[in-house]
C-alpha cells in the first residue's frame, strides 16, 4: 500500500537568512518510500527571499507560491489550496525539522481522516540565550508536559500552527484559517476552537521534533504582544464562550499587573516615562543575553501593559485588528 502524500506548508515574510537555514532540514527528510512536497508561501517579501528560493539546487520537492502581503492566515490557506498532499504539516519558517519529522507525523495520522497531530517545539542549538529566549524554551517544555498528561482534554489554545499537522480534508472542512486575522495572533486559536467544536481527534506526538531559531528582539516581542491584545478582542467577539479563558477577562490580581493593565488602558498615562525606561533597560539586557528571575518578571509586566494597549487599540472604532501588524514577522511565542 502506498503511503499518503504529505505537504509541508511554510509561510514566510522577509526572513530570507533564517529560511535558508531551515529549508535544508525540510528538503532532506529521511522517510523511505514516501513522497512529500515543501510549499513555501512568500507573503510579499522584499528581502530577496524569492531570488534565494529560485536556486535550482533546492530540488524538485520545493514549490514556491507568492502572494501580496496579507498575513499568515491567508498565506497558510494559500499553501493548503495549492497542496497536493492528503496531510498538511504547518511549520513556521524558523523551524528546523528533525530528520524523521515527516515519518513520525505520517505514522501518527495512521488511517484517520479527522486527526490533528501537535509536535514538540524547542529552541535550536546555537540560539543566543536570554531571558526572552528562556521564556520561549519554558513555554515549549510546559506545553509538552501539559498535553502529555493522561486523559488530557485538549483546549482551543493548544493548537499552534508553528508545528502541527492535519488531514487536508479536515482542514478544508472547518474552513481553514480565518483571514480576518491579518496581524499577529489568534488565527490559530480560532481554528483550534472550530476543531474542538468539530470533535476532531487531537493528539500530541512527543517524537515529532522541530526546534526554533528564535531571533525576535524585545521590542519586536512587545509589538506582537500588543497585537495579541487587539486579536483577543476580535476573537472574543467571534467566540464569546471562550472570553473567560482569555487574558481579556482581566482576572489578574497581582498589584503590579493591575497597575500595568491600568497603564495600558489609560488615554493619559502619567507613568509612561517609567515604562519607556524599563523598555529600554530590558532591550539592552536582552541584547546582552542576560537571564534571571527578575528580568523574567519585568518582561511579564511589560507584556501585560503592551497587551492592554492592544485591547485599547481594538476598542477604538476606527482600528482594525490587522492595521498595525501587517508587514511584520509573525512569531512572538
Amino acid at each position: 500500500m502506498s503511503l499518503p502524500l504529505l505537504s509541508i506548508v511554510v509561510p514566510t515574510y522577509n526572513r530570507r537568512h533564517i529560511l535558508s537555514r531551515t529549508l535544508p532540514s525540510l528538503l532532506g527528510q529521511n522517510d523511505p518510500g514516501a513522497d512529500y512536497e515543501v510549499i513555501v508561501v512568500v507573503d510579499g517579501s522584499t528581502d530577496g527571499t524569492l531570488e534565494m528560493l529560485d536556486r535550482k539546487d533546492w530540488g524538485p520537492r520545493l514549490r514556491v507560491v507568492r502572494q501580496p502581503n496579507r498575513g499568515q492566515a491567508r498565506a497558510r490557506n494559500h499553501g493548503a489550496e495549492e497542496a497536493r498532499g492528503e496531510i498538511l504539516l504547518f511549520l513556521d519558517d524558523d523551524m528546523i525539522a528533525a530528520c524523521d519529522l515527516l515519518s513520525v507525523h505520517r505514522e501518527a495520522h495512521g488511517t484517520s481522516g479527522e486527526r490533528v497531530v501537535l509536535g514538540q517545539m524547542g529552541l535550536a542549538a546555537g540560539v543566543r540565550r536570554s531571558f526572552l529566549k528562556q521564556g520561549v524554551a519554558d513555554w515549549g517544555r510546559e506545553f509538552a508536559e501539559r498535553v502529555s498528561a493522561p486523559g488530557y482534554a485538549f483546549r482551543f489554545d493548544d493548537w499552534h500552527s508553528g508545528h502541527a499537522s492535519i488531514s487536508r480534508s479536515l482542514f478544508l472542512g472547518v474552513g481553514g484559517f480565518d483571514e480576518a486575522f491579518v496581524g499577529y495572533g489568534n488565527e490559530d486559536y480560532d481554528l483550534g476552537m472550530r476543531l474542538i467544536q468539530r470533535g476532531a481527534d487531537m493528539r500530541f506526538e512527543p517524537r515529532a521534533e522541530a526546534v526554533q531559531i528564535y531571533d525576535k528582539t524585545f521590542t519586536a516581542w512587545l509589538r506582537d504582544v500588543r497585537s495579541v491584545g487587539r486579536a483577543d478582542v476580535f476573537l472574543a467577539g467571534k467566540h464569546p464562550a471562550i472570553s473567560p479563558a482569555l487574558r481579556l477577562s482581566g482576572q489578574e490580581t497581582h498589584p503590579l499587573k493591575r497597575l500595568a493593565r491600568r497603564s495600558g488602558l489609560s488615554s493619559f498615562d502619567w507613568s509612561a516615562g517609567a515604562w519607556t525606561v524599563l523598555t529600554w533597560t530590558l532591550s539592552v539586557a536582552e541584547r546582552l543575553s542576560l537571564r534571571g528571575t527578575f528580568l523574567g518578571h519585568a518582561q511579564s509586566l511589560m507584556g501585560e501593559r503592551a497587551y492592554w494597549r492592544g485591547v485599547r487599540d481594538a476598542r477604538r472604532p476606527a482600528v482594525s485588528i490587522g492595521t498595525a501588524a501587517l508587514k511584520r514577522p509573525w512569531r512572538a511565542a
